[in-house]
């Protein structure tokens, strides 16, 4: 009968994800989305952002849409609630460094060394007849 239940509960847990990756958030006419944040340092501030800067903000766990009347998500662990937090203020971050006028820097190479850079210089003159 345990089995049960964690079947179920399972279900509906996955019931309820689906759910929350179904709800898309509609942009205006810019590609711009209105979300509410709910954790972080913009916590219950309404913040327009790109389409895929809102959706991104959803699925972290630190800002809602808006417009739902009922807010439901299953309860967050502890390291759901730790990413949660780091990604909005990195998101902040983002945008104050944005507004200061700071370029971010560059990512990292890849795994397993340098990446090498072609020249753009031809490594042999091509010779082509012409009419």
């Amino acid at each position: 009968m345990a089995d049960d239940d964690k079947t179920k509960a399972d279900k509906t847990k996955a019931d309820k994800k689906a759910k929350a990756e179904q709800r898309a958030l509609v942009p205006n006419a810019e590609g711009n989305v209105r979300v509410e944040a709910i954790m972080g340092p913009y916590r219950g501030q309404h913040l327009t952002m790109t389409a895929a800067d809102g959706q991104g903000a959803i699925n972290d766990h630190w800002a809602r849409d808006p417009t739902e009347a009922l807010y439901e998500h299953e309860e967050l662990s502890e390291a759901d609630r730790t990413h949660a937090v780091e990604a909005s203020h990195a998101w902040a971050q983002a945008q104050w460094d944005a507004a200061q006028g700071e370029t971010p820097p560059d990512p990292p190479p890849p795994e397993g060394g340098a990446t090498r850079k072609r020249s753009m210089a031809a490594e042999e003159p091509a010779h082509y007849k012409t009419r």
